[in-house]
């Protein structure tokens, strides 16, 4: 049952990771204009965004403004790998 919880919520978190990396990657390559072939690309874009803003959103309005180069993406890839590691430990203790 311990490890059943565990995996659920390693599941969860590699889920929400995935998600930052999308938006990163989707920032650095997004197309100038929609059109008919690439909205798709808009569509995703549209609901990573709506899926990573409300956790990345915190974290920008603490950290201080550092022009064109976002770090809230790599605070909260640090915080999830700490979330993951402190479920970890209070499923199985200190071994992980």
């Amino acid at each position: 049952m311990q490890f059943l919880i565990y995996q659920t919520v390693s599941i969860f978190l590699s889920i929400l990771e995935v998600l930052i990396w999308a938006r990163v990657l989707m920032s650095w390559f997004r197309p100038r204009y929609r059109t008919s072939s690439n909205s798709w690309f808009f569509t995703i874009e549209d609901y990573v965004w709506r899926a990573t803003e409300p956790m990345l959103a915190p974290i920008r309005n603490i950290l201080p403004d550092m022009g064109m180069i976002d770090f809230s993406p790599f605070v909260l890839m640090i915080l999830l790998a700490l979330v993951r590691r402190l479920v970890g430990t209070l499923i199985f203790g200190p071994l992980l």
